[in-house]
């Protein structure tokens, strides 16, 4: 690893290459196995702290080299393509403001989508400018930090209680079963890492790399986890004749992949994800598990969406807001039984032009393409003689089987980081940074990188400070302390001010105190929703919220219009007709102000006559 960080010529580019490295290092083995329990958000929200913590180093580094760019005139073109298809999607997006993050469990917002990028540039750079193997190895530690917590979740022995309703399957250090299934494959790249090395325990590695994933995804009890462990090897085998590889070749590391991979099935017999995983695929068969038809209604429902947004999408996460919009009357699964709240469709083609539209869905697709072929390109001018052969069919493997998950999964930030930072390594041939332009002096390119990098910085810092505001404010909540919870998602709000669940959380927190005292709360509740509606805008929840307390107010009119905006917000929702039939009735016969417990839900209750 020291050979790879040597400098070429200058202290500069020496110190360029340290922070570039410095980021990648943050965003493949820490971002994975960072979680804080004291938070709101425990998973993802630190996850993307770590992210932007490593783009603000990577971009200082490539600031300080002069922004040269490692990857080649048409790989640059499609990049931007890409770039240019983010920045419209955030400009035309639903909600501007609570599109700059995501919303909350997945997170992909524009500022997160940006950072998949700069890494990608990093991996490019550092990969170029030393040994690209290196970038591969870096997710070792994440991966080995992931085993770890699954193997103390999967033996009992979790010192936190977890509330996610998938607590009796393994989460990791991902936060959720089969995303921590998706981060466990995409991980097999790091054979690709490991077999480029001289090793000469190399082939263990390989096994053991084997072991941990198999016993991952068994302990998640993903079945498509396992699916995308089939599609690994088939398309290994395809990759590596590809690859013009010889065959013999591929016998020791396949031998050891194998054989790590059944230990990791003894493994999880002997902890009972074994048992499990039988469990759910035996019911995913049988028809017995509803998961497979709320999948297909998701893609229905995300269809209807880049179908009524074809050129600019919903914006960056924004199928939360349009997919209740624009769904059809008749989507099965759970959405016969709730209201599903859709942040995505568990596919990330569909995911993606409902967010950026068919020409950022085409920019993507240009992106990887061009990528692909690249990278084919550098494999197979590769020597094969005798057993010399490249090891990128690992990485192309993973990266395939990484993408068929997605098709039944959303993303999640340490599986897509890792997605990010592989795509780059398989263009590289170690060879140096060469820009296409001239590069600007190191003073120049630092000053120019300094406002995004100190912008990143403060927002990893400010991002867990508010959560933590948050996560009080919600035992509050909780608590039915609902004055005391306004206050703190207040100064959650104050800490980071384009943060969508913080102020409707506020709104929320005031009209459920206003059961108890409408005199003193109904004004500063309507206040609140005013400023949710002028920030972000509103969710058919809000709007309902909105007509209640504009009857608590006797504002029948004003009722009325909030009325039609929910319904417009979502018309098929399952309570939608019910509920705001009660609400108009609350219109002209009065109503009381109702607050449940169970469902942490304030509502109207029209007057009985």
């Amino acid at each position: 690893m020291a050979s790879s960080l040597r400098a070429e010529s200058t202290g500069s580019s020496r110190l360029a290459r340290y922070l570039v490295f410095a980021g990648l290092a943050v965003a493949l083995s820490i971002a994975p196995v960072v979680f804080v329990p004291g938070l709101y958000d425990d998973f993802t929200l630190p996850k993307q702290s770590a992210v932007f913590v490593a783009a603000a180093l990577i971009l200082l580094g490539l600031g300080i080299d002069g922004f040269s760019f490692a990857g080649g005139r048409l790989i640059g073109i499609t990049l931007g393509l890409w770039v240019a298809a983010l920045i419209v999607g955030e400009l035309a997006a639903i909600d501007r403001a609570g599109s700059l993050l995501g919303v909350y469990q997945y997170r992909q917002g524009f500022l997160t989508q940006l950072s998949y990028v700069v890494v990608f540039a990093g991996a490019l750079h550092f990969s170029a400018s030393g040994q690209p193997r290196v970038t591969l190895l870096l997710p070792l530690v994440g991966l080995g930090g992931a085993f770890a917590y699954t193997a103390i979740q999967a033996t009992g022995n979790d010192p936190v209680a977890w509330w996610v309703d998938t607590s009796d399957r393994a989460i990791g250090t991902i936060g959720n079963a089969n995303e921590l299934a998706a981060y466990a494959v995409m991980s097999l790249a790091t054979c690709a890492g490991v077999l480029a090395t001289t090793w000469r325990w190399r082939f263990g590695a390989v096994a053991v790399i084997g072991g941990v994933v198999g016993f991952i995804v068994l302990e998640a009890e993903s079945r498509s986890g396992l699916g995308a462990l089939g599609v690994f090897f088939l398309a290994l085998v395809a990759a590596w004749w590809v690859a013009k590889n010889p065959f013999r070749a591929l016998a020791r590391p396949g031998a050891a992949l194998a054989a790590g991979f059944a230990c990791g099935v003894v493994m999880s017999a002997a902890a009972g994800g074994l048992a499990g995983s039988a469990d759910r695929v035996h019911d995913g068969i049988d028809g017995q598990d509803p998961g497979g038809s709320t999948r297909f209604s998701l893609w229905q429902g995300a269809f209807e969406v880049i179908k009524g947004h074809p050129f600019t999408g919903a914006g960056p996460d924004g199928l939360y807001l349009g997919f209740p919009v624009e769904r059809p009357a008749d989507l099965g699964g759970a959405f016969e039984s709730y209201d599903l709240v859709a942040q995505s469709s568990h596919n990330y083609v569909l995911d993606t032009a409902a967010n950026f539209g068919l020409p950022g869905l085409a920019s993507l697709f240009a992106l990887v393409s061009v990528v692909a072929v690249s990278s084919v390109r550098h494999a197979r001018q590769r020597p094969t003689r005798g057993t010399e052969s490249s090891p990128l069919p690992f990485a192309w493997a993973a990266l395939t089987a990484y993408g068929a998950l997605t098709l039944l999964n959303p993303i999640s930030l340490a599986a897509h980081i890792l997605f990010w930072g592989t795509l780059a390594v398989t263009v590289s041939r170690g060879e140096p940074v060469r820009g296409s332009t001239r590069r600007l002096p190191p003073a120049a390119g630092a000053a120019l990188a300094a406002p995004f990098v100190a912008g990143a910085l403060y927002l990893a810092v400010q991002l867990p400070r508010a959560d933590m505001e948050a996560n009080r404010a919600w035992e509050d909540f909780d608590a039915q302390r609902f004055e005391q919870a306004a206050t703190l998602y207040e100064s959650a709000g104050e800490i980071v001010p384009f943060e969508r669940q913080h102020a409707s959380m506020r709104a929320r927190a005031l009209l459920a105190a206003a059961v108890a005292q409408p005199g003193l709360h109904l004004t500063p509740a309507d206040a609140a929703y005013a400023d949710l509606a002028s920030r972000f805008g509103l969710a058919s929840g809000d709007a309902l919220d909105v007509a209640a307390i504009k009857i608590m107010l006797g504002d029948g009119a004003g009722a009325r219009r909030s009325i039609d905006q929910a319904l417009a917000l979502n018309p098929y929702g399952v309570a939608m007709e019910s509920y705001t039939s009660d609400l108009r009735r609350a219109v002209e016969e009065g109503g009381t102000l109702r607050y449940s417990q169970q469902d942490h839900w304030t509502y109207i209750v029209p007057t009985v006559k």
